[in-house]
């Protein structure tokens, strides 16, 4: 099959410094418990979930477990000196219990919360190719959620084009899902992509992709959402459907002092006037500017032993008559100490509002865990980790709109 080539195979660690960046769905099973059933096993999952982190704490035990981990993940493929296969994946297997006072339900049930598998194919030392399939409950079906082709034009910059990742807050989709803090990432990035360019934070377009010893930029043209996929044929019966009124276009940079380790800064600015789903209002959509910046001392899980995040978003729709909703921002403030080498214990706190008036308009979320290690001696914190971490989202109107969520998440990196 491979006549007058060379095949070999090596592992690789997963890096990320991976420009193609992204990882995989969710496929859950939900079991609707009756309250009275759920107040009776609800001490019982509270013990278990709470003895199963105290045995982890014990000396030796997570040295005892790193003996048998594998140096690194990934796997290369080379088919001839100038083209090289590397692939690999994620999987985040979750047991998760779930309050909602607000709604008056609570649910209990295991899933895979994402699975994502990449390729990654190298032809020569210019073209790069990326493609990566996701699955699992928060994502639905099983689909590509990353299709990029790259064209290196020198150490420092390339361009880039496909189905990929832009401009946007730090730690949305630029963070991958291997480094995620804690079990998700910050509700007030969720609710930006939510409001603007769907939730994978992918869009068709094409950029221009820098990255310096302690700086990174991306600057982007793109149809304005995920969903929007122009691809008109000329032999179509209508070539020229409408599917939006224009374009959208941002710009990311980050900065890395080289004085301070872990230190950086940045931020997102972006104007989308694509009027897509999201943005509709009154059944109207919106041409919208959004932005956003980043503090981060130790931005990675593991990283070093005090760790501190913040990040600010914002976006401004265009006024609409009689809409009174056009605006959201949101703050979110992270904190993690080191208390070994393969544990590290987190809290994070979050505030985000609309501009339109409701319960639901201002919103507060706390969350606090522990991110625990088995591969931190040998390939890496975050290559294979247990993330254990308790959420409450609050809503303005009392206590009757708050919602809880206690979660145990797993995570493999191949």
């Amino acid at each position: 099959m491979y006549a007058g080539k060379s095949l070999s195979f090596s592992r690789i660690r997963f890096a990320g410094t991976i420009d193609r960046r992204a990882a995989a769905p969710q496929v859950r099973r939900t079991f609707n418990l009756h309250p009275e059933t759920m107040d009776s096993i609800r001490p019982l999952l509270i013990v278990i979930l709470t003895l199963s982190s105290l045995v982890l704490l014990i000396p030796g035990t997570w040295q005892a477990l790193e003996a048998q981990t594998p140096p690194t993940p990934g796997t290369v493929v080379t088919v001839h000196d100038d083209v090289t296969f590397r692939f690999g994946g994620v999987i985040q297997p979750r047991l998760s219990w779930t309050r909602d006072h607000l709604a008056d339900e609570e649910a209990l049930g295991f899933g895979i919360r994402r699975y994502r598998l990449y390729t990654l194919v190298d032809v020569g030392d210019r073209i790069g190719l990326f493609a990566q399939l996701e699955g699992g409950a928060a994502a639905g079906s099983t689909a590509w959620i990353d299709l990029e082709a790259s064209l290196r034009l020198d150490e420092t910059w390339d361009i880039y084009a496909g189905r990929i990742i832009g401009p946007q807050p730090r730690a949305y989709a630029l963070t991958l899902l291997p480094l995620l803090d804690g079990i998700d990432r910050p509700v007030i990035t969720v609710a930006w992509a939510n409001r603007t360019l769907g939730a994978d934070g992918r869009t068709y377009g094409a950029g221009l992709r820098g990255r310096g010893a302690d700086w990174e930029a991306r600057a982007v043209v793109h149809s304005g959402t995920n969903q929007r996929n122009i691809r008109g044929e000329i032999a179509d019966e209508r070539p020229a459907r409408p599917q939006g009124t224009g374009l959208a276009t941002a710009g990311y940079l980050t900065w890395r002092p080289a004085g301070v380790d872990g230190l950086e800064l940045g931020g997102h600015v972006g104007y989308n006037r694509s009027r897509n789903a999201l943005t509709r209002a009154d059944g109207r959509g919106r041409a919208y500017t959004d932005g956003s910046l980043h503090l981060y001392w130790g931005a990675d899980p593991g990283s070093q032993p005090v760790r501190v995040k913040a990040e600010a978003v914002g976006i401004a729709w265009e006024s609409l008559e009689g809409v009174s909703d056009r605006s959201f921002a949101g703050v979110s403030v992270l904190g993690a100490l080191g208390v070994r080498e393969w544990a590290e214990l987190m809290a994070r706190i979050e505030r985000m509002q609309d501009s339109a008036p409701g319960p639901a308009a201002t919103q507060t979320i706390l969350m606090g865990g522990v991110n625990l290690s088995r591969s931190a001696a040998t390939s890496g914190f975050n290559r294979e980790k247990l993330t254990i971490g308790w959420s409450v989202r609050q809503g303005e109107g009392g206590s009757d709109a708050r919602r809880h969520q206690l979660a145990v998440q797993g995570q493999v990196v191949f």
